[in-house]
């Protein structure tokens, strides 16, 4: 059965039109930030450009609730001072309106040289000054809902050697296919996956975006994601293949939980 068919949510499609009447891009300024939508941060001061990097999988501090965020790439951040806040988009003049949060940093900035073979290239944002959106601008998938809720995180245990994969970053938009493989590459720290770049392409700045695919919940249908991207092989291309960072196993790294729909 095609993607397509599989996301029945009616009802919530309704719901995600009341929210989002009028669509923004991925690179403008947005009030509730969703997922692959610009973000600056590892900033030295104010006038100095930062790392630009995509909005990941949706996350909140507890099991019922508190603080909101998402999980980015931790290369697009460090931790210590202007380093770890987060601005979404950044320019100068824009005030406190620029400020979108912090990160927690325990990652790693290089999983493929990371001495601790724990370590996700992973890090959380929590929101600050904006809203959070658990919801996917599928649309720029060629998917027939234009928004669908992420409804859970998949398993790291059901990923490897499966089928089917789509990221959204800010630079590429959506790119991904229903025969796109999930196959699991053990060079690097943390839970990685490697996709065949000609199947699900991603480029500079695309880090941390949402990687994910169609399913159901029960009766609940939606986005059921897989982690973040967080780079490409080999280094400098001509790229092969795209990497992906569990998000099942970053979560569980910071104690976290996914922001999802119920």
């Amino acid at each position: 059965m095609k993607i397509q068919e599989v996301l029945k949510i009616a009802a919530l499609t309704a719901v995600v039109l009341a929210v989002f009447v009028a669509y923004a891009g991925l690179t403008d300024r947005v009030d509730p930030i969703y997922p692959g939508v610009e973000i600056e941060s590892n900033k030295i001061n104010a006038l100095w450009p930062g790392a630009y990097c995509s909005a990941g999988v949706p996350v909140q501090y507890s099991e019922s609730g508190g603080s909101l965020g998402f999980l980015i790439a931790s290369h697009c951040t460090d931790p210590g001072d202007w380093q770890k806040l987060v601005f979404q988009p950044y320019y100068v003049g824009g005030g406190d309106n620029n400020y979108a949060g912090y990160t927690v940093d325990w990652g790693t900035n290089d999983a493929y040289h990371e001495p601790d073979r724990s370590k996700p290239d992973a890090a959380v944002w929590w929101v600050v000054n904006r809203g959070v959106s658990y919801y996917v601008p599928t649309g720029l998938c060629g998917w027939r809902q234009s928004w669908a809720p992420v409804i859970e995180v998949i398993p790291d245990a059901q990923l490897a050697y499966s089928y089917g994969a789509w990221k959204i970053g800010y630079v590429t938009s959506c790119t991904g296919s229903d025969y796109a493989q999930l196959i699991p590459d053990d060079r690097y720290s943390g839970r990685v996956y490697a996709v065949d770049y000609n199947i699900m392409s991603a480029q500079d700045h695309d880090s941390g975006g949402i990687v994910f695919r169609a399913g159901c919940k029960g009766s609940l249908c939606g986005v059921r994601a897989i982690g973040i991207v967080i780079g490409a092989i080999p280094p400098g291309g001509p790229y092969y293949y795209v990497l992906v960072q569990s998000a099942d196993y970053a979560i569980k790294y910071y104690g976290v939980y996914p922001y999802v729909a119920q």
